[in-house]
């Protein structure tokens, strides 16, 4: 009977101790992306769910988490909090280079994995108030995005496109959710809804009581943003992408990036890039219509962040080439 009774003991020890070491083999990896009403969510949680479903065997485990977007993100990477991030290229081009917000704390250790849509401009604004235009929003209340995320941007649209800054209009710091409420509520008077298209928040605000319309960006205003902010380009709002929408919106566009840490293995990013792109590209772009626009030829369509080794070697195996200057200084 001790006999038995010892036996029992090792059996569960060795149980025990197989358990723990099977367990500390998974490494899991956090996607922050950006608040639950924009684009940055759920394209997160599509990649991550691909990655979990293609690379099972790999030892890791992918899981989008929310955040308040491109300048939180940076700095949760610069701080080692998390493993990949979306952004859009132009903060992480600043973060990289340690200009704009990140003057004094350039964060080098980050790299690209692949370009993945272009943003849309979209300023929300409630109609019948006597916003026309963006000089309109002088003195109006205006969600400008989270404290901790995207407000940077809306400083450079109003500067550039009206020549306003924050002193002329009420900022008011919102996640997208909470600014579509405060919307309805007729609690401000615009907001800023950058995202892929179509933007869920900004799909709730059309389809609210409060009839609402988006801010367009005339050709002279965009030779001045983009001559202010280079990464700027032509953004077209199809007609019927939100309720209501009887015609096409002329916006203004930016890429956005899926980034990691430039010390992930680049196995696991040369992997990751093949259940994207080889395995997974049919079922991501059936899942969002942002996700339209992944193709390995705009994966590189990028700048300021040189990509990862493992990105490198992914996109020189499938015939792509990568700009000379998004070379990582590892591979030189």
């Amino acid at each position: 009977m001790r006999k038995f009774g010892i036996l029992l003991l090792i059996t569960l020890l060795l149980t025990t101790v197989s358990f723990t070491v099977g367990f500390a083999k998974v490494k899991y990896i956090v996607i922050s992306t950006g608040s639950t009403g924009g684009t940055f969510y759920p394209v997160g949680t599509i990649i991550a769910s691909t990655l979990n479903k293609y690379l099972k065997d790999t030892g890791y485990k992918w899981s989008a988490q929310t955040s308040g977007g491109s300048l939180e993100n940076l700095e949760m990477l610069r701080r080692k909090e998390v493993q990949m991030a979306i952004a859009g290229s132009a903060p992480a081009s600043w973060a990289y280079a340690g200009e704009q917000n990140f003057k004094g704390k350039a964060v080098k250790n980050i790299r690209y994995v692949t370009g993945l849509y272009s943003e849309m401009t979209q300023v929300v604004y409630r109609k019948g108030i006597g916003i026309n235009g963006w000089k309109d929003l002088k003195g109006k209340k205006v969600s400008v995005g989270p404290a901790a995320g995207s407000h940077f941007y809306m400083k450079i649209l109003l500067k550039a496109i009206a020549g306003l800054t924050f002193k002329d209009i009420i900022p008011e710091y919102m996640g997208y959710g909470d600014a579509v409420q405060a919307l309805q509520n007729r609690l401000i008077d615009a907001a800023y809804l950058a995202a892929g298209i179509p933007t869920a928040a900004v799909s709730q605000a059309f389809a609210g009581r409060v009839p609402v319309g988006i801010l367009e960006i005339s050709d002279e205003e965009l030779t001045r943003l983009h001559k202010a902010a280079p990464f700027y380009v032509r953004g077209i709002i199809p007609k019927g992408t939100y309720p209501g929408q009887d015609k096409d919106l002329r916006v203004a566009a930016n890429p956005c990036a899926l980034l990691v840490q430039k010390d992930l293995p680049a196995e696991i990013v040369y992997k990751m890039l093949e259940a994207m792109y080889i395995k997974g590209l049919d079922e991501m772009k059936k899942q969002h219509n942002a996700l339209k626009q992944l193709s390995l030829e705009n994966a590189v369509k990028v700048g300021g962040v040189p990509f990862h080794p493992g990105a490198v070697k992914f996109f020189q195996d499938h015939g792509i080439k990568v700009p000379e200057d998004l070379i990582p200084p590892e591979m030189k």
